[in-house]
């Protein structure tokens, strides 16, 4: 009998011990390599392009020879304004990548050292570059389609047989509904959707499958006209069995296992505010389950120095209005600080204009 891949020496391509023992120029060098990876390890302008630019020898700090720009390595990334150094962040990425079912916040700070709240902001970022890999997946071939409910809990019921009525609430109010797609191949890949319903997962489920798919749900009433907009669609009545003249959902619903696992014995409860990010997580560990932990690493790296900061979690935990924080954020905080200090502000737009009222 064959080794499975994930026990042999080959999926063990990096490791925390690796990363511990690199030091802040290493670790440095190693973020410039990634980053601008494109040109060679050549520092490239994230606003013009240019890459022609010359580095400060008192700090880590570019400037373009075409615009004029300073930057740092980390400027217009996941990564942008931080505090942390360049071998904590890497050695926070290794630990979370290694989590098979998930990293819980509080321990990504007790092996960090830091406060809850930076591992915690550090984990919803490194769980939005997870998401923004799975959105750019259109699902094709055979799909199978089904959910789960998450989150909340359900009282127990009374026994005592005087008491003829049931006074616990009727609905969980704390619960909702993961709906996940996934391909039937091998590498296939996954979309998730945390929904109050099975059936407002509808509109999600048509844009991202194919239409030419061949669809494979159980028989709930939220799926009962998919034959209507996919090529092809086959039901499995569950009450029967898990297969059912050879039509099966068990890979969605060994999907939904981890799912199962990581609320009940790592992350133990889950916000409606972040569970679409967790649920993008845990889609994504499923599908690069079969890589190596160093071409993870390296997935995550790469996406998070491509990718644009994320509004919400810039001063995350000072509590800043939602308009103030989504909405051209810069130019709001501009012209609250200037009422504040009583000078006027220019109407620029009407945001401005909402801004200071």
């Amino acid at each position: 009998m064959s080794q499975h891949f994930l026990l042999s020496a080959k999926a063990r391509s990096i490791s925390v011990r690796d990363i511990a023992r690199l030091g802040e120029e290493e670790a440095y060098a190693m973020f410039k390599s990634i980053r601008f990876a494109e040109s060679d390890g050549e520092p490239k302008c994230p606003r013009c392009g240019v890459v022609a630019a010359y580095e400060y020898r008192a700090r880590r700090l570019f400037k373009c020879q075409g615009c004029d720009k300073q930057f740092t390595v980390t400027s217009g990334t996941v990564f942008r304004s931080r505090k942390m150094s360049f071998a904590d962040i890497m050695l926070a990425v290794v630990l979370f990548v290694n989590g098979v079912n998930g990293y819980a916040a509080l321990r990504l700070s007790r092996d960090l050292g830091c406060s809850y709240k930076t591992a915690f902001v550090l984990h919803k970022k490194l769980s939005r570059v997870m998401a923004s890999m799975q959105a750019e997946t259109v699902l094709t071939g055979e799909v199978d389609i089904d959910g789960l409910y998450d989150g909340g809990s359900v009282r127990q019921e009374n026994l005592v047989k005087d008491r003829k009525r049931d006074g616990r609430k009727q609905f969980n109010t704390k619960r909702h509904t993961i709906v996940t797609a996934r391909e039937r191949r091998i590498g296939g890949r996954s979309r998730a959707w945390v929904v109050p319903t099975e059936k407002d997962a509808d509109p999600h489920i048509k844009r991202t499958v194919n239409p030419a798919a061949h669809v494979v749900t159980d028989e709930s009433p939220a799926y009962s006209r998919y034959f209507m907009h996919f090529a092809e669609h086959s039901t499995v009545n569950h009450s029967v069995g898990l297969m059912v003249d050879g039509v099966h959902t068990n890979l969605v619903e060994a999907q939904h296992s981890r799912i199962r696992r990581a609320t009940r014995g790592v992350y133990l409860r889950t916000s409606g505010n972040h569970a679409q990010r967790f649920a993008d997580e845990l889609s994504w560990r499923d599908d690069f389950r079969r890589l190596d932990n160093g071409q993870q690493f390296r997935m995550i790296m790469k996406r998070a120095l491509d990718l644009r900061p994320d509004a919400e979690l810039v001063g995350y935990w000072q509590k800043r209005p939602e308009w103030l924080r989504s909405i051209n954020r810069r130019r709001g905080l501009r012209a609250l600080t200037l009422k504040r200090k009583g000078r006027p502000t220019a109407p620029i737009s009407a945001y401005s204009q909402a801004a200071t009222a």
